[in-house]
């Protein structure tokens, strides 16, 4: 399903974009388009197709076909809801909130990404010039949820926590039909919709069975509203850059419980333990430092916490898609 070659979807014959042309239909997502640093480079942005439809109240398809024509970061308001985003064909740089992904055949988090915004929040893309990418997205908004008549404890717990991420890994028919989705038949607008709507149900099904459960979910043994309540906030904290260089013990003492119980407990709020998220998180410090121009590679293999920069190289690429001299600028 993916193609690294830009040409296979984005040539030299598709359509500039102008700013214009990218904001049209955003009242359907959310809002407040804008770029996030400097001023607006003159003329198209993106060269490709971009669509946004509503398919029915709350149901939302945003497909791109797109290649870079410069290298910027923007940023977008986005109205609360589940957001389902698949990448086809490329690589990706994007976020919702405080969470950062990259989608790529090599990224760590591979083709797909699955995130709940239970209030507004806004969407980020960083841009690479000559970058391509062929993506779909499917919102899923409350008033969708409220007509479907879900009943599901489970995806009520994941609805109710904002930026939370389900570890899906779509199936090759999911890859399948939002590879159809990215290429409808043409047909008449009514039964396009309809073909659409259909195939996103599909989707919907599949990603949501990752968070569904029967029945409300059981305590973990030895874990309570509280200590889940300590998680999150511990989660926050470091998000914050505070506990850069804290070992796991100082950690623990900081969030009130044993190193043990941390261990166990931390992947239900953050997918992964503790040592892993803040690599995360100093890999993310390490790209944003090489993306503004601050660090060479030595420097931010050091800010991860690399002594060896090839180890850096690998981690880095295995996360982003990329290597860290293509995130420097050359300038």
């Amino acid at each position: 399903m993916f193609a690294n070659s830009p040409d296979t979807f984005a040539s030299g014959s598709a359509a500039p974009l102008d700013a214009g042309a990218l904001t049209r239909d955003l009242h359907l997502l959310g809002g407040g388009w804008r770029i996030a640093a400097g001023a607006q480079p003159p003329g198209a942005l993106l060269q490709g197709s971009v669509h946004t439809e509503e398919l029915r109240p709350g149901l939302v398809l945003y497909r791109t076909a797109v290649r870079d024509l410069h290298s910027l970061r923007t940023s977008n308001l986005l109205h609360p809801g589940l957001k389902l985003c698949m990448l086809l064909q490329g690589s990706s740089e994007l976020g919702y909130g405080a969470r950062r992904f990259a989608l790529g055949p090599q990224a760590e988090h591979g083709a797909a990404v699955l995130v709940n915004l239970a209030e507004p929040d806004r969407f980020v893309r960083q841009w690479r010039r000559g970058r391509s990418e062929r993506k779909v997205t499917l919102t899923l908004r409350p008033e969708w949820f409220a007509a479907a008549g879900l009943e599901d404890a489970g995806i009520d717990a994941f609805r109710r926590e904002h930026l939370a991420v389900a570890p899906w890994r779509p199936s090759p028919r999911a890859l399948a039909l939002a590879g159809q989705l990215a290429s409808p038949p043409p047909l008449t607008a009514g039964l396009q919709r309809l073909w659409l709507e259909s195939r996103c149900l599909d989707l919907a099904g599949e990603a949501l069975g990752t968070v569904s459960r029967a029945a409300p979910p059981a305590p973990a043994p030895g874990l309570d509203t509280r200590g889940l309540r300590r998680l999150r906030a511990l989660r926050d904290f470091l998000d914050s850059g505070a506990a850069d260089g804290m070992g796991l013990a100082e950690i623990a003492r900081h969030a009130g419980m044993s190193a043990a119980h941390l261990q166990r407990h931390f992947p239900r709020v953050a997918g992964t333990t503790v040592i892993d998220y803040l690599r995360g998180r100093r890999l993310q410090a390490a790209h944003d430092a090489l993306e503004r121009g601050e660090a060479d590679v030595a420097a931010a293999a050091l800010l991860a916490g690399y002594r060896s920069p090839a180890n850096f190289a690998t981690a880095f690429r295995r996360r982003f898609g990329v290597t860290p001299r293509q995130v420097r600028p050359s300038w």
